[in-house]
């Protein structure tokens, strides 16, 4: 009788922890986070939320640098107007191309994670998880790879302030996309950190990029939606990586009585990435990008061991940037990640003013404020988490 009455006094906790208006996070998944293993990993939140941060700035900077550094020393002046697009599946393909550096880390997480866990995972649950997970990975790369070629070629066809501001509408999306998806509810200190991250982003609207195309290359119909449209991708993206954390990797480690691992960050970067890798490979061969690659690295100002410095210097900084988005996802939410990725262009744009010397570039007020409202932005958000750790404790 003892027995039976056991699993009843275990589901008490999660079902008072539901009656607390945790608004920020999950309703009807809150629960289910609780009961895989929310608690469990409480100690590793803070870490974990701060290390992926910390990879978001340091990967999207480095990666926007080289970006940079890539279309100011191929002489994108001498392109003509069939030219305009050159190399916008390649910038895609750079953005997933690094998965396999994070074959090792994987490799290692699950490791460790089969030594602390014995138990297996029962068959048919496996199964039914694998074939649903292929499905989602498969359409999560499919975005991967058209958010990055829409974002590409947006930038080469309007001004770079005007994509900005138009990409900044990832913001308005994806608060609605968790909304329906995820059934993340709203408080006051979110609704603040979003709006706070929208003003960032549209205060960047000074920034200068190497492949601005000039008057006679714009195309604002064409630029600005792939600008939104790259937007809405992104917002949509972070969401559905969000749903495969919630329904599925969390759900799996609920029937193994498992803590949720950091490995399944590196698991769904890496078939997501491959899917899009695939596509974006496809496509730079169907529009012949492959012969441009020679031509740009002949010409590269700086050197051919330059040009593919840049190159690998990109693939490998944006992975550094998945990890963090994707850790920030699995931590937290995707309105967060989000966040965390819109308030760190202030710093690229600074950075590009220190490492370049692009015409009319320079630190203005608009960048001092931008700086700003991205450390308010970030403070509610992280004064909520606060708040949320010390109701839960």
């Amino acid at each position: 009788m003892a027995q039976n009455q056991q699993p009843i006094f275990q589901t008490k906790p999660p079902e008072q922890f539901v009656q607390i208006p945790i608004n920020i996070e999950r309703d009807s998944s809150t629960t289910r986070m609780n009961q895989t293993g929310n608690t469990n990993r409480k100690p590793n939140h803070w870490p974990t939320i701060t290390i992926s941060i910390i990879f978001v700035i340091i990967g999207q900077s480095i990666a926007k640098l080289l970006e940079n550094f890539y279309y100011d020393k191929i002489n994108r002046s001498e392109y003509n107007e069939n030219r305009q697009n050159d190399g916008v599946w390649t910038q895609s393909l750079l953005q997933t191309v690094g998965f396999p550096l994070l074959l090792l880390p994987f490799i290692i997480f699950i490791t460790k994670n089969k030594r602390n866990h014995h138990q297996q995972p029962p068959i048919t649950s496996d199964s039914i998880h694998v074939k649903s997970l292929a499905v989602i990975y498969i359409c999560i790369g499919i975005i991967m790879a058209v958010q990055g070629r829409l974002a590409a070629m947006g930038k080469l066809e309007i001004p770079f302030g005007v994509f900005t501001l138009i990409y900044t509408t990832q913001l308005f999306f994806t608060p609605i996309f968790a909304a329906f998806i995820n059934k993340i509810k709203f408080n006051r200190w979110v609704v603040i950190s979003v709006i706070l991250a929208i003003i960032t982003g549209a205060l960047t609207l000074s920034s200068s990029f190497g492949g601005e195309p000039d008057e006679a290359e714009e195309n604002y119909a064409r630029g600005s939606w792939a600008a939104l449209f790259a937007g809405i991708c992104f917002a949509l993206l972070l969401c559905n990586i969000q749903n495969v954390f919630d329904s599925y990797i969390f759900k799996r480690t609920e029937s193994t009585n498992k803590k949720p691992s950091f490995a399944s960050v590196f698991e769904v970067i890496i078939f997501s990435s491959l899917v899009a890798t695939i596509i974006s490979v496809v496509g730079l061969l169907i529009a012949g990008e492959q012969h441009e690659l020679k031509r740009e690295m002949n010409g590269f100002s700086k050197g051919k061991g330059s040009y593919v410095m840049a190159m690998v210097g990109q693939a490998v900084s944006w992975q550094v940037y998945w990890v963090g988005i994707v850790g920030l996802v699995y931590s937290v939410s995707s309105v967060l990640s989000n966040v965390i990725s819109v308030i760190t262009w202030p710093i690229v744009s600074v950075l590009v003013v220190i490492f370049f010397n692009f015409m009319d570039d320079e630190f203005d007020a608009f960048k001092g404020v931008a700086l700003v409202t991205a450390v308010l932005s970030a403070a509610a958000y992280f004064f909520r988490l606060h708040k949320e750790n010390r109701m839960a404790n």
